[in-house]
């Protein structure tokens, strides 16, 4: 009994460094989910961007059309002020009360112009910077599907070997019931299946244990359980 507990102890070990390695398995794609979440944040704030700089140059070339629709008012009646088809005074004031206000209002045009076109210097150097983001976002990305593949496949190389070590342990444990308990115990004790004690403590629930089962434990020689966890006990030896 006592090389099969040692051999069932061997096999908690590895059965936890395995476990371990597929949970860190597992904890892989959330990281290169984090970064795409990134990486889908800035293409949604550079779309935003894409779609308001066409707003605003839509709005500059309105107004370069008001602008020039004006200008060519302007020139209409100044040809008319100075062509000299009309000499009447009231009119030619007329004319230059109109040609007055027309450019008051390009200059209006021309003002809401510069203002506009400042919008869109600022919004081409913010996509600009959107841009620079999502390329170190998308170089980030990369390098780091780079480390999981490279993790991934050290992960599972190392779960294959102790996989192929636990075959081995399985096969030197002919107790079926044992290890049948063992699979059982696996589960409801989160891993902690057998374990050692060197006093007279339970090490998996911290039950004093009564001294006839501290004998046996020292004895080995034959399948003792904690009275209160039901987790196997194995004497531990000074090696």
């Amino acid at each position: 009994m006592k090389e099969q507990l040692h051999a069932l102890l061997l096999l908690q070990e590895i059965d936890t460094q395995i476990n371990r390695e597929e949970e860190k398995q597992k904890q892989l794609p959330a990281k290169i989910k984090e970064i795409q979440n990134i990486i889908a944040g800035i293409e949604s704030r550079k779309n935003i961007g894409n779609e308001n700089l066409k707003s605003i140059q839509l709005k500059i070339k309105r107004r370069e059309i008001d602008a020039k629709a004006i200008d060519t008012k302007i020139e209409k009646h100044q040809n008319e002020l100075y062509g000299g088809k009309t000499s009447d005074i009231k009119e030619l004031k007329q004319l230059q009360k109109v040609i007055e206000l027309l450019k008051a209002d390009r200059d209006k045009v021309e003002e809401d112009l510069l203002i506009i076109m400042d919008q869109e210097d600022d919004l081409k150097a913010e996509l600009q910077k959107i841009e620079q983001e999502l390329s170190q976002a998308k170089n980030q990305l990369q390098k780091i599907e780079q480390d999981m593949n490279k993790q991934e496949k050290e992960i599972s190389a190392f779960i294959e070997q102790k996989t192929q070590e636990r075959k081995k342990i399985i096969s030197s444990i002919n107790n079926e019931d044992l290890i049948n308990r063992y699979n059982m115990l696996w589960q409801e004790k989160e891993g902690l299946v057998l374990t050692e004690i060197e006093g007279s403590i339970c090490s998996g629930c911290n039950l004093s244990l009564p001294s006839d089962i501290i004998y046996q434990l020292q004895k080995n020689s034959v399948l003792i359980t904690c009275p209160n966890c039901n987790r196997i006990l194995l004497w531990k030896e000074n090696k």
